[in-house]
């Protein structure tokens, strides 16, 4: 199996996916190839994965380039976890809403600065996604970039290059459903549950006790409307208003929607860590790839997101079962439109991913993840196409953005802004 995983320089994702691929799976003579346009930090990420192969005792080969072009061909899968500057050019979004009396828009993946980062992102997925029909035609891009979903529509809709998305923030807790285990007393291996709708957007549609096969919803209902804390009342509001348990957090579902004083909106880059941080980290898996240090040192646990297990299952044709993948709706979702990028769970069988059906939503909850799919589709088809028109009626129709002559201003300062990094908006 060839694996490229373009970002390579993070120091959370990066290690986290060396993990998964060389402790966890112990993939046999795997070849992973880091991307980074930071040289500077390929050859200790290569260095960390030699140091986690050596501990277990398998052969893999790790490349580095700060040219993805050159270790695309023969990759069966890609991994995309970068974005271009983003600390820095959502400080530019950020002034920009400001400007505009807006700030709670400096959002990370719904409002203005959700739109103004996938239009960022999506060209450069795109262009990844471009690079890989030509270099590596079959592989499949497995990406965790936000807003992750607007990325898979983006690449679906304008490559051939098949597209799944990753993210477990519906989990509320590694390694699976803790807190809503928590709210119902349970543990939450003794838990069959479904959630589904949209990334960072996904509702409990089901949970039952594995044992008894006991509806256990009821009582998350209760003990919800029990519980203390901004964030209980926030999702017991949305629990009355829309019929289902918001399972994403109020922080990632909030910025979907109109501003709410309860909620909390972000005033600084919505990354991990600062300099300092990422600097310390650096520090200490450069100690780890000169064997000064072991690796788990630096290396807690497995990675939120999950690809490489998709992609073992794939490729040793294993049948699994993943809990939430953003893939594009065969109508497992009744309540939303087939073809749209939709998160749920699947299961893999002789190596292809098939959905699995998930329950139906109540009507309000139904209502508002079909405008919000809405805004997802219409802004990846904007990406793709470099349509301004487009870009506008996603303003226009999005439940985050206050459809006002300030937010289609605002959004035409950010394509001015970022025009070097959208090039198909020329």
């Amino acid at each position: 199996m060839r694996i490229v995983l373009i970002g390579a320089g993070s120091y959370v994702f990066s290690t986290s996916v060396l993990h998964d691929a060389i402790i966890d799976h112990r993939i046999p003579e795997v070849e992973i190839a880091l991307v980074d346009l930071d040289d500077s930090i390929l050859e200790t990420m290569a260095g960390v994965g030699r140091a986690m192969a050596a501990d277990v005792g398998i052969q893999v080969s790790l490349e580095t380039s700060t040219d993805r072009t050159e270790v695309l061909p023969g990759a069966d899968f890609v991994i995309l976890c970068a974005e271009a500057q983003g600390a820095r050019r959502w400080r530019d979004d950020h002034e920009i809403v400001c400007r505009y009396d807006m700030p709670d828009q400096a959002r990370e993946c719904g409002g203005l600065g959700g739109l103004a980062k996938a239009l960022r992102t999506c060209s450069l997925a795109l262009s990844v996604a471009e690079d890989m029909e030509t270099l590596a035609p079959g592989a499949m891009l497995l990406d965790v970039t936000n807003p992750m979903p607007r990325v898979v529509t983006s690449v679906l809709h304008a490559t051939s290059v098949p597209a799944y998305g990753f993210c477990n923030a519906a989990w509320g807790g590694y390694p699976g459903y803790q807190w809503l285990a928590r709210l119902v007393g349970r543990e939450a291996s003794d838990l069959d549950v479904i959630t589904a709708g949209l990334n960072h957007f996904a509702w409990l549609l089901r949970a039952r006790d594995r044992r008894t096969g006991e509806d256990l919803i009821p009582k998350a209902r209760d003990a919800l409307a029990r519980a203390d804390g901004a964030e209980a009342r926030i999702l017991a509001k949305w629990l009355i208003q829309f019929g289902a348990i918001g399972m994403s957090g109020p922080s990632h579902m909030g910025e979907y929607l109109p501003y709410d004083p309860m909620n909390h909106y972000h005033t600084t880059p919505p990354f991990h860590g600062d300099r300092a941080e990422r600097e310390e980290r650096i520090a200490g898996l450069r100690a780890v790839a000169e064997g000064r240090a072991h690796w788990s040192t630096c290396i807690g646990q497995r990675s939120w997101e999950r690809p490489v297990d998709l992609a073992v299952a794939i490729d040793r044709r294993v049948d699994i079962h993943v809990d939430m993948v953003n893939l594009a709706n065969g109508g497992h979702l009744p309540d939303l439109p087939e073809g749209r990028v939709v998160e749920a769970p699947a299961r893999t069988e002789e190596g292809q991913v098939r959905p699995v059906e998930v329950p139906p939503m109540p009507p309000a909850l139904a209502e508002l993840c079909r405008s919000v799919s809405d805004v997802i589709q219409l802004s990846g088809e904007a990406a793709a196409e470099g349509d301004v028109g487009k870009v506008h009626e996603v303003v226009r129709i999005d439940p985050a953005i206050p459809d006002t002559p300030q937010a289609h201003a605002a959004i035409d300062d950010m394509l001015a802004t970022h025009g070097d990094l959208l090039t198909r908006f020329a």
